[in-house]
């Protein structure tokens, strides 16, 4: 009898569990399992539609209209969706606006609670139709014959979505889970930003930009081609804190690197770990003004037809020409830790921009470093296969780096396990430059830095002057919504430790603008909310400390059009 009382109590605690998680969605539309194609629900700003959960074809949506402050969500319902296609998409969207898609549907951010498991003919997630304004979050997306999300609206003769008629603004894809991807993981924007011809109607046309693109704490392993692809971006474009893994394993030309940013973007890549890709780390061939650094990528390259040294290279992180819009030429590199790259640790062959500079890079065992004489622009000491500035002219300064042949001496953490975490016997501890003009005030893991006298140097900062390695406790946990921000920022703070706060933005040019000061707050949750409308668009660091330490967080601030 006890035995069942048991399990009916159980039962009705999962029944009630299931009731409270689901009452906390409001669904104003239901998308059943047998619906593949939504095209005439007239939404309403703020509306949630609602996937069932379960076994499910493909889904095509059009015309699907939110509103700047209260987009439209299409969430799971239920528990995790899961979507087979044999056509050429997982979940197509067309024609829209305002718009978030959301496997947060259970609350839980470790899981994906829309999960495309394969598509035979296609892309997993095509974003297209001149979208504009979307959010992808908490997806998995695995076994795509292609790429795993596309957004990007080709053009056609109609000439609709050209640079001249179409603009796409705002696209976040972030906390999501791609693996086992045909050709590229994420492919967003036009890679011919200079040009691309229409056979159809023999012209050459403009493809439209995107202004303002963040891809962010993603995870991406087992790719056929590039990981992350990104193309004309011109406006604010952001690539940070994604984790790769072996990308580029079918070894096609031209398609091989872990973040290719591609030209008219004016992308910065920090904070990305990327590990055993057959490609190079990072590929920048932006518009110039932009910062690689805080990045972390080990052995890029390094199993790619590894003997071929001349017409098979492969890159810790290659910047090369393009196009670059005035009137910052320059590109900066700032510490990065590039273990055994293939060929050279940072290649530049930029001769056209000017003030581009390299510190604090730490770069171990190039594999080209053997490969270099004295009959080139190149020295004999091999050098060069560290930092080669490819093009004698090219305006490039270095200083304050590491080269080394060997990791042994670095005294890393645990390089068998990818560890490479500095100890306080490492000659990179302490030894970089300040880099606060640059506005660089944290590491790969965002703790602070410099967390002692000076700054470290590669993607990690000690933090412990003694040596110890566990990051000290943060004083609060925090929220902070929306990033990117328009008008108001939302602060959430959990405080753990009690004392007097202060909140403050400091933008990249180290102006310091006070939000609030000497708040004293004690153990407990706070909600804070600060207009920053009047203040221009950029990037910020919000600091928020009390008597004893400081906390950041980097944000952006735009103008939505």
């Amino acid at each position: 009898m006890r035995k069942k009382i048991i399990i009916i109590l159980s039962i009705l605690l999962s029944f009630s569990n299931f009731v409270f998680s689901q009452t906390k969605i409001n669904c104003d539309y239901i998308i059943e399992n047998t619906d593949v194609s939504i095209t005439n629900y007239n939404a309403s700003p703020g509306d949630t539609m609602c996937i069932m959960a379960g076994e499910r074809p493909q889904l095509y949506l059009k015309k699907i209209y939110g509103s700047e402050d209260e987009p439209v969500v299409l969430i799971n319902y239920g528990g995790q969706v899961n979507i087979t296609s044999e056509l050429s998409y997982g979940l197509k969207i067309a024609s829209s606006r305002y718009l978030k898609v959301s496997g947060n549907g259970g609350g839980k951010t470790d899981e994906y609670g829309i999960a495309i498991n394969s598509v035979l003919n296609g892309n997993g997630i095509h974003i297209g139709g001149k979208t504009s304004d979307i959010e992808l979050e908490y997806l998995e997306i695995a076994n795509t014959d292609q790429v795993g999300i596309i957004a990007k609206t080709d053009p056609d003769c109609s000439f609709s979505a050209v640079r001249d008629s179409f603009e796409m603004y705002n696209v976040s894809i972030h906390h999501n889970y791609l693996h086992d991807i045909g050709t590229e993981g994420m492919y967003v924007g036009s890679s011919f930003f200079l040009g691309h011809i229409l056979s159809a109607c023999d012209t050459t046309v403009l493809p439209h930009i995107i202004s303002g693109v963040q891809v962010f704490s993603n995870r991406l392993e087992n790719l056929g081609w590039d990981a992350i692809q990104v193309g004309s971006a011109l406006g604010t474009c952001d690539i940070y804190d994604n984790y790769i893994y072996q990308d580029s394993q079918s070894e096609y030309t031209y398609q091989m690197s872990g973040i290719m940013i591609n030209p008219g973007s004016s992308c910065n890549a920090y904070n990305n770990t990327i590990i055993d890709g057959k490609g190079s780390g990072i590929v920048m061939q932006g518009t110039g003004g932009q910062m690689i650094y805080n990045n972390l990528i080990i052995n890029a390259g390094r199993t790619y037809d590894f003997e071929e040294q001349i017409y098979k290279q492969q890159f810790g992180i290659f910047c090369k020409y393009k196009y670059l819009q005035a009137p910052d030429s320059s590109f900066y590199f700032f510490n990065n830790t590039i273990i055994n790259p293939k060929s050279d640790g940072i290649r530049f062959m930029n001769p056209e921009s000017s003030g581009s500079y390299c510190a604090n890079n730490l770069i171990i065992n190039p594999g080209a470093f053997i490969h270099y004489d004295t009959n080139g622009a190149v020295n004999n000491t091999g050098m060069d296969s560290y930092i080669h500035n490819y093009y004698s002219q090219s305006d490039l300064t270095f200083d304050y780096n590491i080269f080394a042949r060997s990791s042994k001496e670095q005294f890393f953490v645990d390089t068998l396990n990818y560890n490479y975490r500095l100890t306080s016997n490492s000659p990179a501890y302490n030894s970089g430059r300040d880099l606060l003009e640059y506005g660089i005030y944290s590491d790969i893991d965002n703790d602070i830095r410099p967390f002692d006298v000076l700054y470290d140097i590669g993607a990690y900062e000690l933090q412990s002057a003694s040596g110890i390695l566990d990051t000290p406790q943060s004083i609060f946990d925090i929220q902070v919504y929306p990033n990117p921000i328009v008008n108001n920022i939302n602060i959430a703070l959990d405080i753990k430790e009690e004392g007097i706060y202060r909140f403050e933005l400091i933008d990249f040019n180290g102006k310091t603008i006070v939000l609030e000061t000497e708040q004293n707050l004690i153990t407990k949750k706070y909600n804070y909310t600060f207009d920053i409308s009047n203040i221009l668009s950029g990037y910020y660091i919000l600091v928020i400390s009390n008597q004893y330490r400081k906390d950041f967080r980097k944000l952006i601030k735009v103008s939505r059009k």
